[in-house]
């Protein structure tokens, strides 16, 4: 019996398909921090399946239907919207860096001038 061979278009399809699969080389462990809410990418590309596959300390998120490699927040919730036509009160200077600088369940979060202060997430 003879061996089966694919014709060149056939080979070439087949190429393509295995192409647009993603890679399956990290495992599924869950990293540190938590996927902040990413803007819808339109293009549903599929960068990742799970954190294992994400270089570094990134995790993958999801991007409307999308899935990506990001850089996480360090504490859950999302930082509030802040109204630049609205004067902020408290201080015009910056009071942390990172989330992990903040009290409980406090974000890092822009405040208004510009600056960042510790401030209750929207969950």
């Amino acid at each position: 019996m003879p061996a089966c061979r694919l014709g060149p278009l056939a080979a070439l399809l087949l190429g393509l398909l295995l192409f647009d699969l993603p890679a399956v080389t990290g495992t599924g462990a869950e990293k540190k921090g938590v996927c902040p809410k990413l803007e819808a990418d339109s293009t549903c590309k599929k960068e990742c399946l799970s954190d294992g596959e994400c270089a570094d300390n990134l995790k993958c998120c999801q991007a409307g239907c999308s899935s990506v490699c990001h850089l996480p927040n360090e504490k859950q919730g999302s930082c509030p919207l802040v109204d630049s036509n609205f004067p902020q009160l408290g201080l015009c200077q910056d009071q942390c860096q990172v989330d992990s600088q903040c009290p409980d369940k406090m974000k890092c979060c822009l405040n208004g001038c510009g600056k960042v202060s510790c401030v209750t997430p929207h969950f």
